[in-house]
C-alpha cells in the first residue's frame, strides 16, 4: 500500500512555509510570495502611495472648512482599507479579498473621475487633476491585470482553503463564508465613507453632524463584530444582533441622499455621495444574501474546521487526514499540476 502524499509533493505550503500570527493566523511569508504575487503587491502598494502622497498634500493645502477636504479625507481613509485588501489577501491567499480591492480601485479612480468633472472643485489647477487621473488609470489597468490574474489563480488552486478540508462540499461552504467575511470588511468601508461624507464643511461640523458620525461609526462597529461573530462562532444570539443592527445604515444612506442640497449637485461631494450610496446599498444586500447562506450551513462542520485549521500544526502533513475527509483523495482536489492527478490513499 502506498503512502499518502505529502503536503510538499502537492506544492502546498506547510511547516517553515507558513507563520502563525495572532491577528490572521496563519499566512505565508513574504518569502513564500511567487514572482506574480511580488509584482502585484508592488505595483498595487505603489499606486496607493502615489494616492496618499496627492491627498496629503490636498489635506495640507486645502481650506479645512471646505467640502474638498472632506473629499481628500475620504480618499485617505479609502486608500488604507485597500492597502489592507491587498496584504491579507495575498497573505492568506483570499480571493475574495483581492476582488474587493480591485473594486475599491476602480471606485477609487471613480471619486477623482467625478473631482475632475466637477467645476466646484477648489484647492487645484486643472493641468494638476489631469496629471493625476492619468497617473490613477495607469495604474488602475495595471492593478486590474495583475490582480485579475492573481484572482484566477487563486481560486483555481485554493492551496491553504485545501489544507482547512480536502473535501470539496466544506471548501465551496467555507469559500461562501469567507466571501461574506470580506463583503462585510467592503460594507464597514463603504459605510464609513458614507459617515465622512456627513461633514458637508470639513472639520466645521455642526452638532447634528458629530452626533450621526459618532453614533454612525458605533453602530457601523458593532455590526461588523456582529456579522464577523455570527459567521465564524456560529451564534444565533449575535445573528440576532446583526439583524437588528442592518437598517440602521441602510436609513441612514436613505436619509443622507433625500437631504442632498440640488444646488450642490455640480460638486465632487455631491456626486461622489450619491455614487458610494448605491454601491453600498447593493454591498449591503448582497451581505445579506451571504449571511442567509452561510447560516443555512450552519452545524455542518465549518466551524470545527476553521478551528483547527487555525494553528499550524493542524496544517502539517502529519495531521492532515485527521482534519481532511478521509473519503477523499486528492484527485478530487481543486488545485492544478501534476500532482494533483496522482490518488492519494488515506490512512
Amino acid at each position: 500500500e502506498s503512502p499518502p502524499a505529502t503536503f510538499s509533493q502537492l506544492g502546498i505550503p506547510v511547516g517553515s512555509d507558513l507563520r502563525n500570527t495572532v491577528l490572521f493566523g496563519p499566512i505565508k511569508p513574504f518569502r513564500a510570495l511567487s514572482p506574480l504575487e511580488w509584482v502585484f503587491f508592488a505595483v498595487s502598494s505603489l499606486s496607493l502611495l502615489v494616492s496618499l502622497g496627492f491627498t496629503v498634500e490636498r489635506l495640507v493645502n486645502l481650506e479645512k472648512s471646505s467640502d474638498d477636504y472632506t473629499f481628500a479625507i475620504m480618499l485617505c481613509f479609502t486608500s488604507i482599507f485597500c492597502f489592507f485588501y491587498i496584504v491579507h489577501g495575498i497573505l492568506k491567499e483570499r480571493y475574495h479579498e483581492i476582488a474587493v480591492f480591485l473594486v475599491s480601485t476602480a471606485l477609487l479612480t471613480s471619486y477623482l473621475i467625478i473631482n475632475v468633472a466637477s467645476a466646484h472643485a477648489t484647492g487645484d489647477t486643472p493641468t494638476l487633476k489631469w496629471v493625476r487621473l492619468g497617473i490613477a488609470i495607469v495604474f488602475l489597468l495595471a492593478v486590474m491585470y495583475l490582480g485579475g490574474r492573481v484572482v484566477l489563480r487563486y481560486r483555481r488552486d485554493r492551496k491553504l482553503l485545501f489544507l482547512i478540508n480536502a473535501k470539496e462540499d466544506l471548501q465551496t461552504m467555507i469559500g461562501w463564508l469567507f466571501l461574506c467575511a470580506s463583503l462585510i470588511f467592503f460594507d464597514v468601508q463603504l459605510q464609513g465613507t458614507m459617515l465622512i461624507f456627513v461633514m458637508n464643511n470639513g472639520t466645521d461640523m455642526s452638532k447634528t453632524e458629530k452626533v450621526v458620525l459618532a453614533v454612525g461609526v458605533t453602530v457601523t462597529i458593532i455590526w461588523a463584530v456582529a456579522g464577523n461573530r455570527t459567521i465564524y462562532k456560529e451564534s444565533k444570539a449575535w445573528l440576532c444582533l446583526f439583524t437588528l443592527l442592518w437598517f440602521p445604515n441602510v436609513v441612514y444612506i436613505g436619509l443622507r441622499l433625500y437631504h442632498l442640497k440640488k444646488n450642490e449637485a455640480e460638486t465632487a461631494l455631491y456626486r461622489a455621495t450619491v455614487a458610494c450610496a448605491v454601491v453600498a446599498l447593493l454591498i449591503r444586500v448582497l451581505v445579506a444574501i451571504n449571511v442567509v447562506i452561510v447560516v443555512r450551513n450552519f452545524g455542518r462542520g465549518i466551524r470545527e474546521k476553521l478551528s483547527a485549521g487555525e494553528s499550524l500544526e493542524s496544517l502539517r502533513p502529519s495531521t492532515y487526514y485527521r482534519y481532511s475527509a478521509p473519503d477523499v483523495g486528492v484527485a478530487h482536489s481543486p488545485c492544478s499540476g501534476s500532482h494533483w492527478d496522482q490518488p492519494a490513499t488515506a490512512q
